[in-house]
């Protein structure tokens, strides 16, 4: 019963309290540095350098305007099911587990387990 107790506890504070727009903008930036290739070879002069880092930020700059496109169209075609309101129940349910789990490691067992008996 504790446990239940505890998780709820957890889940619903975290769903009141979290900020969806940050994790959604580390979410798109940890999706958008996964995706965009970094420097490669040849880039043996100043103007090469240039011109690489000018086409990783506008392809950066593309795919994260595409990823909030997106996330827009979802808003708009399920807006009961609005992106944020997601993120708030998953953050929650993942906090709940781990603080479950917490609490399990330092909670000691009511009774001896059978083979002590």
């Amino acid at each position: 019963m504790d446990v239940l107790v505890v998780g709820q506890i957890t889940f619903w504070y975290t769903v009141c309290e979290i900020s969806p727009t940050a994790v959604v903008d580390k979410l798109i930036q940890f999706l958008v540095d996964l995706t965009v290739p970094g420097r490669g070879a040849g880039e043996s002069t100043w103007l090469q350098r240039q011109v690489r880092t000018l086409e990783q930020t506008t392809e950066r700059a593309s795919l994260e305007f595409q990823i909030r496109r997106f996330l827009r169209a979802w808003d708009y075609h399920f807006p009961e099911i609005h992106h944020e309101l997601i993120v708030r129940y998953v953050t929650g349910a993942l906090v709940s587990i781990a603080a479950t789990s917490l609490y399990h490691s330092f909670r000691r067992p009511s009774r001896p387990p059978l083979a002590y008996r």
